[in-house]
């Protein structure tokens, strides 16, 4: 799960204008009051968990930021391991953008076991999380989609399907539940072509070249960052049904050939439940005079000289259970989907006639037996699939 490392600070920075806000309106109604925005506090932001699979664990470490800063905040040169109950130390080796991974072929985290988060950063700072155990977690029953049509931000009719998750534990011993995805689609493109003009051409007659490659199919990816968690502790039985994973609309190409979604499913304790679903409450809150104030929440990483220091981010570790899940166009007849606007955007020209300014950003498709007369000129959006994604296919497709 991603955290925004905006959440906190944007928060803090938030309240200050509400209150000032709210003394505003109290005192008077004639005077502008404009709040400064006070300096902030260098908060270290920790993303990561344990789980039981023999990948590499990553560890993301980001400093907050100001409210005006788009940049992301690396913490770079830290020294990052995982403990075990018994002291073993594995070390985690640094990459690209604070981000931190281990080596599955020398750790691999057992169910069960306990184990800490250490931290030291380089300028000497020694974090470390609170023990955690690798939690059981139960199987996913079943991830299933329905159809459903819904109302866009901008008020717009959405036509699509929204993935949905059963689950349950039949010895009643878990009872919370967190949710991570991971999507990957098909893009086929009509008028993919194979086709570049070229402005150095030697033969001004024949400005155009054979491409490298024929882009017509390519695969995206991407993972989902919202907090996605379910609570059965008050139901009668440990049961999750029907939970939604996402919405996926046909705005763009991800269900107009083939469709795939990852969903994993972690097993939580009660006060790693408390932790994400009050992250939750104030990453999605509206900002409003009437919703209840945001507060420094913190997890269960402390710095260890001085506890009162503020981390943002919380540990974890559980057993993986995962459903892929596949959804092709044959399934999904009754949808409708909106225009890619390409037959309109296409250009048939005479060679001889093909102007400078309408080759930019366009691919040709040659029309007719050699010599060549007439081209077909279209958008990269619709004749190079790359614009979209990868030309590589997935291993599991």
């Amino acid at each position: 799960m991603k955290i925004t490392d905006t959440i906190f600070f944007q928060r803090k920075l938030f309240i200050t204008g509400r209150n000032a806000l709210l003394l505003v309106l109290l005192g008077s109604c004639i005077e502008q009051f404009d709040p400064k925005v006070i300096a902030y506090q260098s908060v270290l932001i920790v993303d990561g968990y344990l789980s039981d699979k023999a990948e590499p664990y990553r560890i993301t470490l980001s400093r907050s930021r100001a409210l005006n800063n788009e940049e992301f905040l690396p913490e770079l040169g830290a020294s990052v391991s995982i403990i075990g109950s018994e002291g073993e130390t594995y070390p985690l080796v640094e990459g690209d953008s604070g981000l931190y991974m281990s080596n599955p072929s020398e750790f691999v985290a057992m169910v069960e076991e306990t184990y800490m988060l250490d931290i030291v950063t380089a300028n000497g700072n020694h974090y470390q999380s609170d023990p955690v155990e690798v939690k059981l977690t139960p199987p996913i029953d079943s991830a299933y989609f329905k159809r459903e049509q819904r109302i866009s931000d901008d008020g717009l009719n959405l036509d699509g399907i929204k993935i949905l998750v059963d689950a349950h534990d039949p010895t009643s011993g878990t009872h919370y539940y967190r949710y991570e995805w991971s999507e990957t689609y098909e893009t086929y493109l009509a008028y993919a072509a194979p086709w570049d003009y070229d402005s150095m051409a030697p033969d001004p007659r024949f400005p155009i070249k054979r491409k490298e490659v024929f882009a017509q199919v390519c695969y995206s990816s991407r993972r989902g960052n919202n907090i996605l968690i379910a609570d059965t502790d008050q139901l009668a039985e440990d049961q999750v049904s029907e939970f939604e994973v996402t919405y996926v609309s046909t705005e763009d190409y991800k269900l107009r050939t083939r469709y795939s979604i990852l969903v994993e499913q972690f097993a939580l304790d009660e006060k790693g439940f408390h932790y994400w679903s009050e992250l939750k409450k104030n990453s999605e809150s509206l900002g409003t005079l009437f919703d209840p104030l945001p507060y420094e929440l913190r997890g269960n990483i402390k710095n260890v000289n001085d506890p009162d220091e503020a981390v943002l981010g919380y540990f974890d570790a559980a057993q993986s259970s995962q459903f892929r899940l596949f959804v092709d166009i044959d399934q999904l007849r009754d949808l409708t989907f909106p225009s890619t606007g390409c037959p309109n955007s296409l250009d048939t020209v005479a060679l001889q006639d093909i102007p400078i300014n309408l080759t930019r950003g366009r691919l040709i498709s040659v029309l007719g037996p050699y010599p060549v007369q007439y081209v077909l000129m279209s958008p990269k959006r619709c004749a190079d699939c790359r614009v979209y994604g990868s030309l590589e296919k997935p291993d599991f497709w």
